[in-house]
């Protein structure tokens, strides 16, 4: 029986994500934000922004905001918890705190550490592909042949982090959509997505009201009905894992999704 994909949800501890971002984040919006995404089977909690452009912070400003979910951990009841970063001291503190899961969006090439720190741990976690870095990874990114690149890219990260002691069932991949990619690129990586299955792990996509889904240009408020219909595209091609801002609606597609595929 197909049970489709997990559902990531997203919760951005951020003043500047590109949709979601609240520049004065009290307990109550917190509280809001939890209670939006509480039927997701993973939450994946970003203390710092990666949309295009954004600048990054220190280490002790993004443990700062952390801590500001910690009193609210016992909601999640039983639903997994990763940590949205690619700073090893973050990650430590983070799983210090309960956190099972790292989204590590450099692959372990900022901070080879985070390999030991999983290895250690038993956790899971994230190797997603970019092209240079938030700040300029959207100026005119390039590839050849993009799959191809991005085959080499995660082979030789997947074979660091099994070196490292990481279990093979550990490790899940993601594309990076719109991470130094193109609106081509994003469509040809989406439409080939059985390509990195091959790979034999798990893999993830984040593509929720991104802009490559900007139609007559619409905002990302505005890109619900494309994200749900690309999510529905993703468990039709046996995506894994699907990182999404609107769980609760996701929830009710992949129920009917399934209901059609047993």
């Amino acid at each position: 029986m197909n049970h489709g994909p997990q559902i990531m949800g997203i919760l951005n501890i951020t003043p500047d994500s590109f949709y979601d971002g609240e520049k004065k984040l009290t307990e109550q919006t917190l509280l809001s934000k939890i209670l939006e995404i509480k039927k997701s089977d993973i939450i994946d909690i970003g203390c710092e922004s990666s949309r295009p452009g954004a600048n990054p912070i220190t280490v002790d400003e993004e443990i700062k905001r952390f801590d500001k979910i910690i009193p609210f951990l016992d909601h999640f009841d039983n639903i997994k918890l990763s940590i949205d970063t690619y700073k090893y001291e973050v990650a430590k503190y983070a799983v210090n705190h309960g956190i099972s899961m790292i989204n590590d969006i450099t692959a372990g090439t900022h901070n080879i550490k985070i390999f030991n720190l999983v290895s250690n741990h038993d956790l899971e976690i994230v190797l997603m592909h970019m092209q240079g870095n938030p700040r300029n990874m959207q100026l005119k990114p390039q590839y050849e042949s993009i799959i191809d690149e991005m085959l080499v890219f995660f082979s030789a990260r997947i074979d660091l982090a099994l070196k490292a002691g990481i279990k093979e069932e550990r490790i899940i991949i993601d594309p990076g959509i719109g991470f130094g990619k193109s609106l081509n690129d994003n469509i040809e990586i989406i439409k080939n997505i059985e390509i990195f299955k091959k790979l034999g792990f798990k893999v993830l996509l984040g593509h929720s009201r991104k802009t490559f889904l900007q139609h007559d240009s619409n905002t990302p408020k505005e890109r619900f009905s494309a994200s749900i219909g690309l999510s529905a595209y993703a468990a039709m091609k046996g995506v894994d894992i699907i990182r999404v801002h609107d769980v609760d609606d996701t929830r009710s597609m992949l129920n009917t999704i399934n209901k059609l595929t047993i």
